[in-house]
C-alpha cells in the first residue's frame, strides 16, 4: 500500500500497518468536530468557487470564515 503527497514524497505501509490503516478508513468513525470542519471546509469552497476569493478573521484564537 502507498500514499502519496507531492510536497513529502510516497510512504509505503506494509503488514500490520497496511492492515490497520485499511481497517481505520474502512470502519472508523468520525467525530463531531471533523464533520463540523468538513462543513465549514464546504462554505469556504463554495466561496472561493462563487466569489473567487475566500476572507477569513481570527476570532477568540480560532480562524472563522467570513460570509
Amino acid at each position: 500500500m502507498s500514499i502519496k503527497s507531492s510536497a513529502f514524497g510516497g510512504v509505503t505501509l506494509t503488514g500490520e500497518d497496511a492492515k490497520k490503516f485499511v481497517n481505520q478508513v474502512t470502519y472508523g468513525r468520525h467525530k463531531k468536530e471533523a464533520t463540523e470542519a468538513v462543513a465549514r471546509g464546504s462554505a469556504m469552497a463554495k466561496s472561493f468557487a462563487r466569489d473567487g476569493k475566500v476572507s477569513l478573521r481570527l476570532k477568540d484564537g480560532k480562524l472563522e470564515h467570513v460570509r
